[in-house]
């Protein structure tokens, strides 16, 4: 974990806020998937049997948690630009400060939808023993995508055009909805296999 973060997320200041606290549980999420990953891939193989898959999704599974990291910063700078944009009333300003605000846990959405897809592929082929842990990544990750969800429509009534709040609200909408049908996938293939036994 990192006591850090935390602490600077429980303090009473308005950053770090939800966005940022989306992308660290889905790194957390991703931590998990990384364990079982790992474990796989060192694991003794049958002579014959590549450990291909094992390192090219433990590679795929180290860019989403990159990415994360970097979301979870890029919202905190966000979400103060936005806070310093609200009390200059400079509506340019503004509006450009809201679009980073709306985009940033838009991205989370997508590297949490990423994270879930890739938890099927991992899911399907890892020792039963280590479901369980996808299964906690995978509530993880499809609490980041709703909360980061939240965090983004939360913002969208400080854009000032009705049009561009209109689309911006269908896109998350969107985003949110493909992000639920890849958690239903995920929940749907790990629990399919933990019922066989």
């Amino acid at each position: 974990m990192s006591p850090s973060f935390l602490q600077e997320l429980a303090r009473p200041q308005p950053d770090p806020g939800g966005g940022a606290a989306a992308a660290f549980g889905a790194r957390v999420a991703l931590a998990l998937m990384e364990k079982v990953v790992r474990l796989e891939y060192q694991r003794p193989r049958n002579p014959g049997e590549s450990g291909a898959f094992w390192e090219k999704t433990w590679q795929e599974v180290q860019e989403i948690a990159r990415n994360l990291a970097d979301l979870q910063d890029r919202d905190v700078r966000a979400y103060f630009q936005l806070t310093r944009a609200r009390a200059a009333d400079d509506a340019a300003v503004l509006a450009m400060a809201v679009r980073q605000a709306v985009q940033c846990p838009g991205e989370i959405m997508a590297q949490a939808q990423q994270g879930l897809e890739l938890l099927v592929a991992v899911g399907n082929k890892c020792r039963f023993h280590l479901i369980s842990d996808l299964q906690v990544a995978c509530e993880l990750l499809g609490g980041a995508l709703l909360g980061a969800y939240h965090i983004a429509r939360a913002n969208l009534p400080f854009l000032q055009d009705d049009r561009e709040r209109q689309m911006e609200k269908h896109r998350l909408k969107s985003r949110r909805d493909a992000g639920f049908e890849a958690l239903d996938q995920a929940r749907a293939a790990l629990g399919n296999r933990t019922e066989k036994k």
